[in-house]
């Protein structure tokens, strides 16, 4: 706990003052945009599922479905935005299966990437701390080269004798 027994929040002592804001601002949204909520909630089911599923405290995998899957329903609210924004035209986008197509295989996108991105980077950084080792080994044998094995002895102590002998048997 901090002084004073008084708990810091996750932000760093920020307090918050954006959910009351939230609570203020939500109902009259809920009242005037009933319509394009409910595209945006039937819509946004991937992301509600990754946010279930996800267990990271960063919630990667989420946000990238979400901001995906968000892609693909955007085009439905600007359209309800644009058009009549009632029940029935809200009713007429979410039983279009063009609709569907497009806002479950965005957010389908968003899952490709949580599973394919993260194999590629390792394999990239692997191959890039192999080069660096490389290297490195390659800059040692040019400092042993011109300062003597003895450079070598002095930094890593006695265990040098053993990796030598390695060495020589290679």
């Amino acid at each position: 706990m901090a002084k004073g027994g008084k708990a810091k929040s996750p932000e760093g002592g920020k307090k918050k003052s954006g959910s009351a804001l939230a609570w203020v601002i939500a109902p009259p949204i809920v009242f005037v945009a009933h319509a394009t909520l409910i595209v945006l909630i039937i819509g946004m089911v991937p992301t509600f599922v990754a946010f279930l599923i996800d267990r990271h405290p960063m919630k990667y995998t989420t946000r990238t479905v979400g901001y995906l899957n968000f892609c693909g329903v955007l085009p439905y609210a600007l359209e309800l935005w644009r058009g009549p924004n009632d029940l029935q035209a809200a009713l007429e986008l979410i039983l279009d299966p063009l609709a569907w197509l497009i806002m479950l295989s965005c957010a389908a996108v968003g899952w490709a990437i949580v599973y394919s991105v993260p194999p590629v980077v390792s394999a990239y950084l692997k191959v890039t701390a192999e080069i660096k080792e490389k290297a490195f080994k390659n800059r040692q044998k040019e400092l042993i080269e011109h300062w003597g094995p003895a450079v070598r002895q002095e930094a890593l102590g006695g265990a040098v004798v053993e990796d030598e002998e390695d060495d020589v048997a290679a």
